[in-house]
């Protein structure tokens, strides 16, 4: 392990939550609630004692901005006095576009946010609403705009593909609408049906497209953003040059990082583990310690082998790719004769590219089986 961590705050709130999510979190919530949350995250910060030097700090959910402006400067005024912060630390907040105004973009910069990842997800109002979102493309607008007027020079876009009722062929308009906002980062992901969520519920009633329409969507996405200057340097990730989120390659680097929060996860002192999804559990716990809401004690420390494997798996999401065993040289110079990557025998480097990218599951399968 190195000298250095990350930190990651969830914050589980929502106005409503989206028909299509299935992480952890809460919609409507009482202030008496969300206070007593904010005081256990408080708790946790300061009992957790450290020497690393604290590279990202990240703030998701849910919607973040629902634990209160103010509290979120405390709380981040809170990492500045127990923590020792890298002088470039890359320190982010997820955000709505309808949770948010000017001034309160300007209160977070000012208090040392610098990155803001904004969830847009698509720019079409009607599809917007098939998903429960809160806010339309208009918000978003206004929500970059305040963005950058507030001193934002580090804003990150979500995209979604693969949605329901988006129209046949509409992506690359949806796509230029978005670019107009000149976001400096990337992410997009295909939905995902989870059980249990509305729209699993209401699955037979969904106009999605298929897999070859959904392939579309892919091979559109990564070409229109590799024509406007955007790498493809995570499965998921697109960045101009110097915008790679940095809090996110710690996790696809195996980098340290502590969780703190109810569902949070965390990678620290050779162990991953995990808090218990339960607000009221976590707040009870963190009287205790950092690591009582959390099954840090039943969790084992990781084996060389699990490392190993870990690296291989994780290093294969980027464009910078991994090493690969000897004996699974052959798969690294198949890979690269279809075409799905860069292979160097010498190195035993393989690194994946877009189409590559699309069947890495595959392809980890096959080296670590």
């Amino acid at each position: 392990m190195t000298n250095k961590l990350s930190l990651y705050f969830h914050i589980p709130f929502c106005v409503k939550k989206c028909d299509y999510c299935a992480f952890y979190s809460l919609a409507n919530q009482n202030d008496e609630l969300i206070d007593s949350y904010f005081q256990a995250l408080c708790r946790q910060v300061s009992s957790l004692q450290t020497q690393s030097v604290i590279k990202t700090v990240y703030f998701g959910g849910g919607t973040p901005p629902l634990l209160a402006i103010p509290r979120l400067i405390a709380l981040l005024d809170l990492i500045r006095t127990r923590f020792k912060l890298a002088p470039d630390c890359e320190i982010t907040i997820e955000i709505n576009p309808k949770t948010v105004d000017y001034h309160a973009l300007s209160a977070l910069r000012a208090a040392g946010f610098n990155r803001l990842s904004v969830g847009i997800q698509s720019a079409n109002d009607s599809v917007l609403q098939s998903l429960g979102r809160i806010h339309t493309f208009a918000d978003a607008v206004e929500c970059f705009d305040s963005a950058r007027r507030a001193g934002f020079k580090n804003v990150s876009a979500d995209i979604i593909l693969a949605l329901p009722y988006r129209p046949h062929g509409t992506l690359v308009s949806e796509l230029n609408a978005i670019l107009s906002l000149n976001p400096d980062h990337i992410s997009a992901y295909s939905l995902q049906l989870e059980e249990g969520t509305p729209l699993y519920k209401r699955r037979e009633s969904l106009i999605l497209p298929d897999e070859d329409d959904e392939e579309e969507e892919y091979r559109v996405l990564c070409n229109t953003l590799s024509q406007r200057g955007y790498k493809h340097y995570e499965v998921s990730s697109f960045a101009r040059e110097g915008f790679e989120s940095r809090h996110n390659s710690i996790y696809w680097e195996c980098g340290e990082y502590f969780g703190f929060g109810a569902g949070a996860h965390s990678y620290y002192l050779g162990k991953r583990f995990s808090a218990k999804p339960d607000v009221n559990s976590f707040i009870e716990k963190s009287h205790l310690s950092p690591f009582a809401p959390t099954d840090f004690d039943s969790s084992p420390i990781l084996t060389d082998t699990e490392r190993e494997e870990e690296a291989i798996m994780l290093g294969l999401r980027t464009a910078k790719g991994a090493v690969i065993p000897e004996n699974k040289k052959h798969i690294g110079i198949k890979v690269h004769s279809l075409g799905y990557g860069d292979y160097d025998p010498r190195t035993r480097r393989l690194a994946l590219n877009s189409r590559g990218f699309r069947v890495s599951n595959a392809i980890i399968a096959d080296i670590l089986g």
